[in-house]
């Protein structure tokens, strides 16, 4: 076989083989995720808390979480899902400073996984569905800690 059939085959060949698992990436969208709109309650250890996440809009769904114990406020945190040509990245502001660091939508099905490999600490953001108005979402170390929570869907206030 002449060299240059011999690189045209090994290039058809290639073109057949299914690419690296580990940079393969689906793009996905706000539909994907778009269950998490509305409300949230649950319990985070010895915080019970409220998550509240807009319907998807303009590419982006806005969220927030509020932190209680005993009844009183303790701590907050945004959230921003957005979306764009490359999918899904959840961006968290903690006490409402933006993260530098997003969290691409790297998996979907009964857990929706964000994941970022450069962060210090959390590496990964799971919402896991544990029923049809239930979470359990957790996060996930590089370490390989894990600290998770429960969430049940609410009325939101007002509505």
């Amino acid at each position: 076989m002449n060299p240059r059939a011999l690189v045209t085959l090994w290039l058809s060949v290639a073109a057949l083989a299914p690419g690296d698992p580990a940079t393969a990436q689906e793009a996905y969208s706000l539909d994907d995720i778009a269950f998490l709109a509305g409300c949230w309650s649950g319990t985070m250890g010895s915080l019970d808390l409220r998550e509240q996440w807009s319907e998807a809009e303009g590419g982006l769904m806005l969220g927030t979480t509020r932190f209680y114990r005993d009844g009183r406020p303790v701590d907050f945190e945004f959230g921003m899902f957005s979306e764009d040509e490359n999918g899904v990245t959840l961006w968290p502001y903690p006490r409402g400073e933006r993260s530098e660091h997003g969290f691409p939508l790297v998996r979907v099905g009964d857990e929706f996984v964000f994941e970022n490999l450069e962060h210090d600490d959390p590496i990964r953001i799971i919402y896991a569905r544990t029923g049809l108005d239930e979470l359990a979402p957790r996060i996930e170390g590089r370490d390989g800690s894990s600290r998770g929570w429960a969430l049940r869907r609410v009325a939101c206030p007002g509505g």
